[in-house]
């Protein structure tokens, strides 16, 4: 069993922050990102097991979610990490509530 200080943990911590930075690309521009949890993941894998062999799906970010969209065009919400309530004829739909 090798057990190591805390100290030594926090020093390995800032030398895999610094090697990240030196990792990166230059010139990359992150567009655009979002979270997922496992329920996710599991979703969009899913879409796979209705696709031939070597087809692609494309993955979109909107302010309520991620969708996924089939080349047919058949489109899947993946999910949300993010809870919207939707009151008052919708209007206030476009106000995240995080729990």
């Amino acid at each position: 069993m090798l057990i190591q200080s805390k100290s030594a943990e926090s020093h390995r911590g800032g030398q895999m922050a610094d090697l990240t930075k030196m990792i990166r690309p230059r010139g990359v521009v992150i567009a655009a990102e979002a979270n997922f949890t496992i329920d996710m993941a599991q979703n969009l894998l899913s879409m796979f097991a209705h696709l031939q062999e070597g087809q692609e799906v494309t993955v979109k970010l909107s302010n309520k979610g991620v969708w996924a969209v089939t080349p047919e065009g058949i489109r899947l919400f993946i999910g949300s990490t993010e809870v919207f309530e939707v009151g008052n004829n919708g209007q206030d739909a476009a106000k995240p509530h995080v729990q």
